[in-house]
């Protein structure tokens, strides 16, 4: 008799158990997990919170519009493989980013539209350009041949653009037991629309006489002049469109979100997320303009005149067209975004939803 009433009593429990295990579902466990970081729980939690109400949805759950800023400071480069421009030291970036992002549940779509201030160098190597058949009118009634050589050192070039950019990305949030983490990846359009460069050099002239068994040096009134500072300055480079891989993975923290019932106040809606993260934005296309400009530029009437040498930037030169050119940035982004919280769906709750 006394099995029996168990069994009674066990089948008149079952559908409740059936439906306790109904209530949370392995599809909410991600709630629960998203929940729990932000201080949404059950008041049994180690007396965690003072909140009585069961445990809600947080604004980590369910769809989401935000709206915000974000500021990126990053090391820039143009990569190549043009043998004589080096990669290094390249230089730095600065963007400002207005963003639209879209969250359901822990699924992160952000567009929107920057600018980006970009400044980067490249050393060049040094370059020997050796004039044959020369003559000199200074040594005497009888011209003397020789052959004249220009050595350019230490040059550097700098090109500084201003880039238009959309971004165009998807990510997800990574819930871990001291926060909140995330990750974006995706495409960002680029386009410069604005750019100087300047090309700083050392040039040097000597004269190698096969007469006099020699090399001639250090002779102004020969034109032979030693380390002469030259300073150009030129257009845009006129980079062609780009389209960049981006990967970002932070931290997000939440200012204005508090723990609370389902029974959410007009002045608890407002909600404030700030993002702190690393980022790399690759260039996937080859940007090189491709132009006709000179490497060196010398007018055999004013040889000896460093003042009337043409020097553009190297990737805007004939000698960089056959090879590639990329844009690269590695950094750090600060975004704060902003939104409203709509009525909170409640996951675990008695049934007055408490």
């Amino acid at each position: 008799m006394r099995d029996l009433r168990y069994i009674l009593l066990i089948v008149c429990l079952y559908p409740m158990m059936i439906w306790a295990q109904r209530r949370f579902s392995a599809a909410e466990q991600w709630e629960y997990r998203l929940a729990r970081l932000e201080g949404f729980t059950d008041k049994d939690v180690n007396n965690s919170t003072d909140v009585l109400f069961g445990l809600h949805a947080s604004q980590y759950t369910g769809s989401h519009h935000l709206i915000g800023v974000a500021l990126e400071g990053s090391w820039s480069a143009f990569l190549n493989n043009m043998p004589t421009a080096a990669n290094l030291p390249g230089g730095g970036a600065a963007g400002l980013n207005i963003l639209y992002e879209y969250q359901y549940s822990g699924i992160l779509f952000q567009t929107g539209l920057g600018v980006n201030y970009q400044r980067v160098y490249n050393n060049i190597a040094d370059t020997s350009i050796y004039h044959y058949n020369m003559l000199d009118t200074w040594s005497g009634i009888n011209p003397v041949p020789f052959t004249l050589k220009h050595r350019f050192e230490d040059r550097r070039d700098m090109a500084q653009q201003l880039y238009v950019q959309i971004p165009l990305y998807i990510g997800h949030y990574i819930p871990g037991t001291k926060g909140i983490g995330y990750f974006l990846a995706g495409v960002k359009l680029n386009y410069a629309v604005w750019g100087t460069t300047e090309q700083k050099l050392r040039g040097t002239t000597t004269g190698l006489y096969e007469r006099y068994e020699g090399i001639w040096e250090e002779m102004d009134n020969h034109g032979f002049r030693k380390d002469v500072p030259i300073r150009r300055s030129g257009k845009q480079l006129r980079l062609k469109f780009d389209v960049m891989a981006h990967l970002e993975m932070g931290y997000e923290y939440t200012t204005l979100q508090n723990p609370h019932s389902y029974r959410i106040m007009p002045n608890d809606r407002l909600d404030c997320r700030l993002r702190f993260a690393a980022f790399v934005d690759m260039g996937i296309l080859n940007i090189n303009p491709e132009t006709k400009n000179v490497y060196y530029g010398i007018p055999q009437s004013t040889i000896y005149d460093f003042s009337t040498y043409q020097i553009d930037h190297v990737f805007s030169t004939a000698d960089a067209k056959p090879y590639w050119l990329r844009n690269i940035y590695a950094g750090f982004r600060f975004t704060v975004l902003f939104g409203f919280q709509g009525k909170e769906r409640c996951i675990l709750c008695d049934p007055w939803r408490h």
